[in-house]
């Protein structure tokens, strides 16, 4: 009964010294102010025995201290006064006062909050985190910085440092950061913590894509050139292929040329239409293929004047069925020994001499009928011959020529020899790793290849929670809560 009536006499003073600040008078008398908190703190002493009584005590309290802090500033219990000099607490309650968001400081003592029933046993506060700021909070009911630094000999009997920012909007501050910076660098030098608190909760706790966004414009940027020269390295090391490709190439694509261009000079007239289509066709396909040789820069138009040259030899080949009154024959592969005989009319079994292991092995081939004649009489056909080397053992450099008369685009057939897919494939692989995708796949890859499952499971859980004892943990967007933190030291 005792304490309900303190409590009522207490808040019927706090209430009016409240509506004495808002007709512009100023904060309590000091001599006023320590009467109260001694009152409460006698009441709490009184109240030891009854853990109800002591936390209706420490509501008091807080409703005391609310008005010690109407304005911002610092405010240090008497009790705890002999941790700062005069000189500093003025300072520091200036520096509160100047900070660009409102603060409201506070040092009180341990034995406002330890549960009584708790003693000789490591305290147990009535509010620890930064609930006890914000019950300080509901009681100002202004957006501000709250702070409470709760004075004890040591860690084990209550000593902490708590605060949180509470607002609706506006910027967010450092306040989490700012306690841990106070702990670590100052405690138990509460001047130097309340210093450095201030210091940093000072500075906007900007978004981190408002942080990031230079570096990330940066990263980009050298991303960007990155890829740039990663794609012109790959470029230019196609287009050194594709120059080897040509040297041996030309020469043999001039020759066919000049043959083919030859054997169409010698066509006869004719008043048939469907062989008078069939040589303009010819003629056509031959010009085609001339002019794409004299411009012959890279694989792909390799390939397609071995694909002209093959419609044309075919066309020749419909026209010598026509005269003979034979019908136009079907579309097949060329010769295999040499496309230049024109398209296969036979298929036969050969092995290739002087050839070992599966690139020797005996396989079927469409041949024309000279060369199915000669392998009949157990003579070795006459093969298309680069320098020394038939042209299907000299590897990329023919990879393309092959495709053009293999692959028409309207029909393909497979190329009897493997060494040809095994030279393509080759080809393609080296241009596919040399392009910026791939080779930044390769290098995820080897970063990650030797990463233990266990650090993998740790990298995928950066910034998650962790037990560590140090200073830290709070909470944000939490009701008005912008920004918290706080731990015992």
């Amino acid at each position: 009964m005792t304490s309900e009536l303190t409590r009522s006499r207490v808040r019927r003073l706090a209430s009016r010294l409240v509506a004495r600040r808002h007709r512009g008078m100023s904060r309590m008398a000091p001599a006023v102010s320590a009467a109260l908190i001694v009152g409460v703190l006698g009441l709490l002493t009184s109240v030891a025995g009854n853990a109800d009584d002591h936390e209706r005590a420490a509501e008091l309290y807080f409703d005391q201290l609310a008005l010690e802090l109407a304005e911002p500033g610092l405010w240090i219990d008497p009790a705890s006064r002999w941790h700062v000099s005069a000189d500093l607490a003025a300072e520091l309650d200036q520096a509160a006062k100047d900070a660009p968001v409102p603060m409201r400081l506070a040092v009180i003592p341990a034995s406002v909050l330890v549960d009584p029933d708790r003693r000789g046993r490591p305290a147990e506060l009535l509010w620890e985190s930064p609930e006890m700021a914000t019950k300080l909070y509901e009681r100002v009911g202004l957006d501000s910085v709250y702070g409470i630094l709760v004075d004890a000999p040591s860690s084990r009997q209550g000593r902490g440092f708590w605060a949180a920012q509470h607002a609706d909007d506006g910027p967010t501050y450092h306040v989490e950061d700012a306690v841990d910076q106070a702990i670590d660098c100052c405690a138990p030098d509460y001047g130097a913590m309340l210093k450095r608190f201030i210091q940093r909760a000072s500075e906007v706790d900007h978004p981190l894509y408002v942080v990031a966004a230079p570096w990330a414009a940066a990263a980009v940027g050298a991303f960007g050139l990155w890829w740039a020269g990663a794609s012109l390295s790959a470029r230019r090391q196609q287009h050194r292929e594709e120059h080897q490709h040509l040297l041996t190439v030309r020469p043999l694509l001039n020759e066919e040329v000049i043959e083919l261009s030859e054997q169409v000079s010698t066509l006869p007239t004719t008043s048939d239409i469907e062989q008078a289509r069939l040589t303009r066709e010819v003629l056509d396909a031959a010009e085609q293929a001339r002019h794409r040789l004299d411009a012959l820069q890279a694989d792909d138009e390799i390939q397609a004047v071995t694909t002209l040259l093959g419609n044309a030899r075919y066309l020749l080949h419909c026209l010598t069925a026509l005269h003979r009154g034979e019908p136009k024959p079907e579309r097949t592969q060329p010769c295999f020994f040499d496309p230049r005989h024109g398209p296969s009319t036979q298929q036969r079994q050969w092995a290739p001499s002087q050839t070992s292991g599966p690139d020797g092995a005996q396989r079927e081939v469409s041949t024309c009928a000279e060369c199915a004649e000669r392998i009949d009489n157990e003579q070795t056909p006459e093969a298309r011959m680069v320098g020394r080397r038939r042209y299907w053992e000299a590897g990329e450099d023919l990879v393309a020529y092959i495709e053009g008369y293999w692959r028409t685009g309207e029909q393909s057939w497979r190329f009897p020899d493997f060494r040809h897919y095994r030279a393509q494939n080759a080809i393609r692989l080296r241009r596919r790793d040399s392009k910026p995708a791939q080779r930044l796949n390769r290098a995820t890859l080897a970063l990650f290849t030797d990463t233990a499952p266990t650090e993998l499971y740790q990298l995928s859980n950066v910034g998650g929670s962790s037990d560590s004892s140090s200073f830290g943990g709070g909470s944000s967007s939490s009701s008005s809560v912008s920004s918290s933190g706080g731990s015992r030291f």
